[in-house]
């Protein structure tokens, strides 16, 4: 599919190269030169010099064969403008960034229609909203939900003091209704068989039922018996001002350290019960004083890589169970979690992510989700009466690369397959594979 993306910014670079990997035609716009000379030799894309709301140069570009444009630079009003030409010029689907929640809150639908725009996506939102469900399960670094709920994909990190380290994963009785469907060993992602074995520092990726994968949780992952919901944010920007609040909702009690006077202020006055100090969180003493030590979790949402690592560290040394960290190069993801961090994360992953759903929503997927900055990726597909896995037993299908069928859904009810499952027409398969089989893996099956 020909793909317009507005935006040669982090997340823009991001999403042109996971638009790439999936053998689109991506041509990207933006007004700075120099943006666009700093992809010349990274990206191997149409780089296009200009305003992407200007109707003579979208058409210079040729909108006739457009399947999807996407605005992603840092003006809200630019990406709303520029769906809107967009559309007028008959591109039929059309995605914005927009950052305040406001503008988007105060929108009915007749008005978004009016404006041209098929998705709004918030991409702070989106990463709190991500944080926030990663925090409600205490053991787990990232969680993903299928089938309405009744399906969950959970990644753990191992400990040295899990009793099946090293063990053949035959010889482990797991609940029933979970599979064990990926281990992510030193920056490499493993599709196991019965001979692989865990070892110390992998994450493990477990698909199931929720109560079985739960289950999974409580007897090897849930090494904090006193979860008490008592988080520590670091930072008040979008994204802290956000989780905060959500993380309030949720029932969590929430202190927030910021450093800046009018953005505590602001927040301070969002909030109902949760506590906003004005104060460096890299200042022991104010840790001290206001027992961060206690909390559960710390969650560093700055701006500064190096800081959010530092403060995570010093919070890890206070006791501090769980610490969650933003980056903003993604390449330092390894390296933090290799030094001890519990969950690493990258707005701009979790925005291309969340586009990239949308888009391939087009081609037929229900679903799809991303992991470990795009390691390894998790589909929901229907199947529908002309594929060629319809009638077959799993154990007589050939999945092409290296994948896993982890569940089926069949008339809303979730199935954890064996060998003999049979796929049956308007089943809903949901298969744990490497994002460079996708796209093999959507031609074979449908």
């Amino acid at each position: 599919m020909k793909i317009i993306v507005v935006g040669a910014g982090k997340v823009g670079y991001s999403l042109a190269q996971r638009l790439v990997q999936d053998e689109h035609d991506v041509f990207i716009v933006d007004k700075f030169a120099e943006r666009i000379d700093n992809l010349k030799s990274s990206l191997d894309v149409n780089l296009v010099h200009g305003n992407g709301s200007d109707l003579k140069l979208l058409q210079e570009i040729g909108v006739e064969d457009v399947g999807m444009f996407i605005s992603v630079t840092d003006s809200d009003e630019v990406n709303i403008l520029s769906c809107s030409v967009a559309k007028i010029l008959g591109i039929p689907k059309t995605i914005a960034r927009v950052r305040d929640n406001t503008m988007v809150e105060n929108m009915d639908e007749h008005l978004r229609d009016r404006l041209g725009v098929d998705l709004f996506i918030n991409p702070e939102m989106v990463t709190a909203q991500e944080l926030l469900q990663i925090l409600e399960t205490p053991g787990a670094i990232d969680v993903e939900e299928f089938g309405q709920g009744t399906v969950r994909l959970m990644e753990f990190k191992v400990h040295d003091e899990i009793s099946i380290l090293h063990q053949p994963l035959k010889e482990i009785r797991f609940p029933e209704g979970v599979l064990l469907v990926g281990i992510l060993r030193a920056g490499e992602m493993i599709i196991p068989h019965g001979d692989s074995y865990l070892e110390f520092n992998d994450n493990v990726f477990f698909l199931g039922l929720k109560e079985s994968v739960e289950e999974v949780e409580r007897t090897w992952f849930h090494n904090n018996d006193t979860y008490n919901k008592r988080a520590t944010v670091v930072g008040a920007g979008l994204i802290g001002r956000n989780l905060s609040i959500l993380l309030e909702q949720a029932g969590f009690s929430v202190k927030v350290i910021e450093k800046d006077y009018e953005r505590c202020e602001l927040l301070a006055s969002q909030l109902d019960k949760a506590l906003v100090i004005n104060g460096d969180a890299t200042n022991l003493e104010l840790l001290e004083a206001e027992e961060v030590g206690d909390s559960d979790v710390i969650i560093c949402l700055t701006d500064d890589d190096k800081l959010n690592l530092l403060v995570a560290l010093v919070g890890k040394h206070m006791g501090i169970p769980k610490t969650v960290v933003r980056v903003g190069r993604p390449e330092y993801i390894m390296l933090m979690e290799q030094v001890g961090i519990d969950v690493v994360f990258s707005p701009r992953l979790l925005t291309s992510g969340e586009i990239l759903r949308f888009v391939r929503r087009g081609e037929g997927l229900v679903s799809i989700s991303t992991f470990e900055g795009g390691k390894a990726e998790s589909i929901e597909l229907e199947i529908t009466g002309s594929s060629p896995i319809v009638g077959k037993q799993l154990k007589d299908i050939r999945l092409p690369g290296k994948a896993l069928v982890g569940v089926i859904l069949r008339n809303g009810e979730p199935i954890v397959p064996t060998g003999i499952t049979e796929v049956l027409e308007s089943d809903h398969i949901i298969i744990f594979t490497l994002p460079d089989n996708v796209n093999k893996l959507l031609k074979y099956l449908q």
